[in-house]
C-alpha cells in the first residue's frame, strides 16, 4: 500500500517545494525500513545507486535523509525524475526508488544557420559530436554549446542572434537534439567617432581599437559590430594614453547609434589629464650586473622621457632573459612606483630577486620511436648536471628542427626541487624516406623521366643517403651520395657524392662526371665551417658552328680539381619553412693544377637572408604571415694560363633558385640563339611574403630582381619578375611550385615561367 510519495527531483523542481508530502499520518513513532528497492535503472547497477543512499534497512525512516539521497542520486546526471514510494508492511516500510532515466543523444542538428555554415559552426565552437551522441543527455553541455554558438554569432557581428534547442525522444531512451538559430540582421560599423581627444590623434586611437569602421581602401566594407569588443576598446584606449604618459585618463562608455542600415560608435574621452614623465629610475637587489648595464636593456627608460608602463614590463622580460642565460631562471623583477602628482613625475625602483642558479637533473627524451637517444641528445646544447640556460635551450630546439627529422619539438622544463629541473623533450617525428618516380618537362631539359630514393635519419643515426636519376632526350643525370652525421663523434658531417651529368644544349653538349667529399663542422654556437674537395672530368662537345666564341673555346675535355670552403651563421627557427631569424653564408671555390686539374679559377658567393614573422608583433589576432628578403652576390675569375671560367662553373642567373619568371640563365648573358652563356658576376635579390595555411603548407608572393654579367657590372640591366607559389612540406623537405611573370619582358622572351623544385633555396 502506498502511504506517501516524495516528489521527483528534476531540473525544474527542487526539494524545497511546499508541495512535498512528508507523511500521510501523524505519528510520533518513525517506521523502520525493512527493504530498499530500486526500479527503472538500466544504465547503472543497483549497487551503485544503493551506495548513494545513506539510509539502510533496519534504520528508522528519516525523510530529510531521503531528500538528500534523492539529490545524491540525481547528481549522477542519469535521471530526469526520481520518485520515492513508501509501502507499509505492518510496523515496517519498504522504500521504493522509481527512476526515470534520461535518454541518450542520438543526433544533434543545426537549423537556421545561413551565414555561418554548419562546418564552420562546428570548427569554431570546438563542437565534437562524439562528446554528445551515444552519451546521456546533459543540459549543462547543451547550454554550454548554445552559449558558444551565441558568442560566435556575436563575434561575427550578429548582435541580436538567438539560439534555442529542442529535445525529441523519437525512440525509447534515444533523443534527437535540434539547435534552432535565429541569426537576426548583421550589425555593421560604418563610422567611429572619438570625442574629447586633444593629446592623441584620432587616427592613432582608431588604430588601437578592435572595432573598425568602414574603409574601402583598406578593404573593410562591412566591419562587424561586436559588443564584447566595445568594453575591450575602452581598456585599449586607456592603455594607449597611459603608454604616452597620460596615466589619469578617463574614458566613458561607448555610445552606439543606429544609422541607415549600420551603426555609429562614439568613444568619449572624458578627461585626458596631465602628462607624466619618468623621474628617478633605480635598480636594487642586483649583484650579477650593474644598474647601468640593466637600464640599457630598454630604450626610452630614461628620466624626463614620457612615462610608459609598457617599458616596465619590457624591462622585466629582458632582465629575466638576460639572467636566464646564466641559469637564474627564478629571477623576478618587481617595479615599485612612486607618483609625484605635484611635478607630474613617476619615480621607479626595480627590485630584483636574483634567486639561485637552476641545475638540470634529468633530460627525458620522448617520442623518438625511430631516432636513437644519442641522435637527439647530441643536438642539445644543454646537458644533465649542467647549469640551465634559456639561450642554449632555444638553440637546442632550433637544432632539432633543423635536422629535418622532427615535425614538432616541445621542450618543457619542470621544477623538481628548490633549484633542480627536469627537461622533457617531446618529439613528433616526420617521415624521412621518400621514393619517387615521374615524368617532367621544362624548356631547358625537355621531356624527362625521373626516379629518386632518399632516406634521412638512416637507422635512427641521423645519417642520410640519396640516389637519383634523370633521363631524357637532352639530359642524363645520375647522383649517389651519403652524409654521415657526427663523424668521429664530433659535431661534424662527412659527405661523399659521386655523379654523372650530361646536358645537351642547343649549341653544345656538356658531360660532367666526378666525385666530391666535404667535412662540415659546428665550431661555435650557430657558426659552422666546411671544407671539401672535388675532382671532375668535364667534356664540352657537339659545338654548333653558330655558337659564340666563348662556347667554342670550351670545346674538348678538361679536368677540374678544386677545394671549397663554406662559412655559415644560421639563426633561422626552421631551415625548411622559416618564420623568423637570419642566415648568412660565404662559399668559396679554388681550382688549380696543383689540385689535380688543368683549370685555374676561383669564386666567392655570399648569401644573406632575413625572416620576420608578423604574428610576433600581434597581441590580439593570429597573423601567420612571413616576410623574407634574400641577397646573393657572386664573383668569379681566373688566374694563370686559364682565360675563362669553365662554362659549368659560371653563374647562370634566371630560374627557380635565382630570378623566377626567367628560364635557366636567361637573366644573364645569352648568345644569338638565346642560349645562356653564363657569367662571372652575379647579383640577385628576392623578396617574399608568405601566408601559412597550415604547418605544412604556405602560399607565397614574390618579387625577384637580379642579373649576371661578364666582367663589368651594370645595375641598369637588372631583370625583374613577380609571381606566386606554394610550399608543401614533405618527408625530404619542402616542395616548391612557383609561377613568375617578367616585368621587363624583351622581344622573343616568354611572358612567364613555371618553376618546380625540392628544398628551400633561401
Amino acid at each position: 500500500m502506498v502511504l506517501s510519495i516524495i516528489p521527483s527531483y528534476s531540473k525544474a523542481q527542487t526539494l524545497a517545494s511546499n508541495n512535498t508530502i512528508l507523511s500521510t499520518q501523524n505519528t510520533t513513532l518513525k517506521p523502520v525500513i525493512e527493504e530498499i528497492k530500486i526500479e527503472g535503472n538500466t544504465y547503472l547497477p543497483k549497487e551503485s545507486i544503493l551506495y548513494r543512499i545513506s539510509l539502510k534497512p533496519g534504520e528508522p525512516l528519516n525523510r530529510e535523509k531521503v531528500a538528500e539521497d534523492i539529490k545524491n542520486i540525481f547528481s549522477l546526471g542519469y535521471y530526469k525524475t526520481i520518485e520515492v514510494v513508501e509501502e507499509k508492511q505492518g510496523s515496517k516500510i519498504i522504500l521504493k526508488y522509481i527512476l526515470k532515466e534520461k535518454p541518450k543523444v542520438k543526433s544533434i542538428t543545426f537549423k537556421g544557420n545561413k551565414h555561418i555554415s554548419t562546418k564552420d559552426l562546428i570548427k569554431e565552437t570546438g563542437f565534437n559530436e562524439g562528446n554528445f551522441t551515444g552519451h546521456i543527455l546533459s543540459y549543462e553541455k547543451l547550454d554550454e554549446l548554445k552559449n558558444k554558438i551565441i558568442d560566435l554569432y556575436h563575434e561575427k557581428g550578429y548582435i541580436n542572434a538567438n539560439v534555442t534547442y529542442s529535445i525529441a525522444e523519437t525512440e525509447p531512451q534515444k533523443a534527437d537534439v535540434v539547435f534552432k538559430i535565429d541569426e537576426g540582421q548583421k550589425a555593421y560599423v560604418c563610422k567611429i567617432v572619438i570625442k574629447g581627444n586633444k593629446a592623441l590623434a584620432t587616427g592613432d586611437i582608431k588604430d588601437a581599437l578592435l572595432t573598425k569602421e568602414r574603409c574601402v581602401w583598406k578593404l573593410r566594407f562591412h566591419p562587424p559590430l561586436v559588443k564584447e569588443n566595445l568594453e575591450k576598446d575602452v581598456e585599449r584606449i586607456k592603455k594607449l594614453y597611459e603608454s604616452k604618459g597620460y596615466i589619469e585618463v578617463k574614458v566613458g562608455k561607448p555610445i552606439v547609434k543606429k544609422l541607415n542600415g549600420c551603426y555609429e560608435v562614439i568613444y568619449p574621452i572624458i578627461s585626458e589629464g596631465p602628462r607624466y614623465y619618468f623621474g628617478k629610475i633605480s635598480v636594487k637587489g642586483n649583484t650579477l650586473f650593474t644598474s647601468k648595464e640593466l637600464l640599457k636593456l630598454v630604450n626610452g627608460l630614461k628620466p624626463d622621457n614620457p612615462y610608459n608602463p609598457n617599458l616596465l614590463t619590457e624591462f622585466s622580460i629582458r632582465v629575466a632573459k638576460l639572467y636566464g642565460k646564466y641559469g637564474y631562471i627564478f629571477e623576478t623583477t618587481i617595479p615599485e612606483i612612486n607618483i609625484d602628482d605635484k611635478n607630474h613625475k613617476v619615480n621607479v625602483t626595480f627590485v630584483i630577486h636574483e634567486g639561485e642558479r637552476a641545475k638540470i637533473r634529468y633530460i627525458n627524451i620522448k617520442g623518438n620511436y625511430n631516432s636513437r637517444d644519442r641522435t637527439v641528445r647530441r643536438e642539445l646544447d644543454i646537458y644533465e648536471t649542467g647549469i640551465f640556460n634559456t639561450e642554449k635551450l632555444e638553440r637546442s630546439v632550433r637544432r632539432l628542427y633543423n635536422t629535418g627529422y622532427y615535425e614538432a619539438v616541445n621542450v618543457k622544463p619542470k621544477v623538481v626541487d628548490k633549484n633542480l629541473l627536469d627537461i622533457d623533450v617531446d618529439l613528433k617525428e616526420r617521415l624521412t624516406g621518400m621514393f619517387s618516380i615521374g615524368v617532367g618537362y621544362s624548356s631547358t631539359t625537355k621531356l624527362t623521366g625521373m626516379v629518386s630514393l632518399r632516406k634521412g635519419n638512416l637507422f635512427g643515426t641521423g645519417d642520410s643517403i640519396f640516389i637519383s636519376g634523370q633521363f631524357g632526350s637532352s639530359v642524363t643525370y645520375f647522383d649517389i651520395g651519403y652524409n654521415h652525421k657526427w663523424w668521429l663523434n664530433q659535431p661534424q658531417t662527412l659527405g661523399i657524392r659521386v655523379y654523372n651529368h650530361k646536358n645537351e644544349y642547343t649549341t653544345y653538349t656538356s658531360h660532367r662526371k666526378g666525385f666530391s667529399f666535404n667535412i662540415f663542422r659546428r665550431v661555435k654556437k650557430d657558426w659552422n665551417i666546411g671544407i671539401g674537395y672535388t675532382l671532375e672530368k668535364n667534356t664540352v662537345s657537339d659545338i654548333d658552328p653558330n655558337a659564340t666564341s666563348i662556347v667554342k673555346e670550351e670545346e674538348g675535355t678538361s679536368v677540374i680539381g678544386l677545394i671549397s670552403s663554406r662559412i655559415t651563421l644560421d639563426l633561422r627557427d626552421n631551415r625548411f619553412l622559416p618564420h623568423r631569424g637570419f642566415m648568412f653564408s660565404l662559399n668559396t671555390k679554388f681550382a688549380g693544377q696543383a689540385l689535380g686539374g688543368d683549370s685555374n679559377f676561383y669564386e666567392a658567393v655570399a648569401d644573406i637572408s632575413k625572416y620576420i614573422y608578423l604574428d610576433d608583433f600581434s597581441e590580439n589576432y593570429k597573423i601567420p604571415v612571413v616576410l623574407s628578403a634574400h641577397l646573393k652576390a657572386g664573383f668569379a675569375d681566373t688566374y694563370g694560363k686559364t682565360e675563362d671560367v669553365p662554362i659549368d662553373y659560371r653563374f647562370f642567373v634566371g630560374g627557380d633558385t635565382t630570378v623566377r619568371g626567367f628560364r635557366w640563365g636567361e637573366a644573364g648573358p645569352v648568345d644569338a640563339n638565346g642560349d645562356p652563356e653564363g657569367a662571372n658576376r652575379e647579383l640577385v635579390m628576392n623578396f617574399e611574403i608568405g601566408y601559412d595555411i597550415s604547418n605544412n603548407l604556405r602560399f607565397i608572393g614574390f618579387f625577384d630582381i637580379g642579373a649576371g654579367w661578364w666582367n663589368k657590372i651594370d645595375l641598369g640591366t637588372l631583370r625583374k619578375a613577380a609571381g606566386a607559389g606554394i610550399r608543401v612540406m614533405t618527408p625530404v623537405g619542402p616542395i616548391r611550385l612557383d609561377i613568375g611573370y617578367k616585368l621587363d619582358r624583351k622581344p622573343g622572351e616568354t611572358a612567364s615561367e613555371w618553376h618546380f623544385g625540392l628544398g628551400s633555396y633561401f
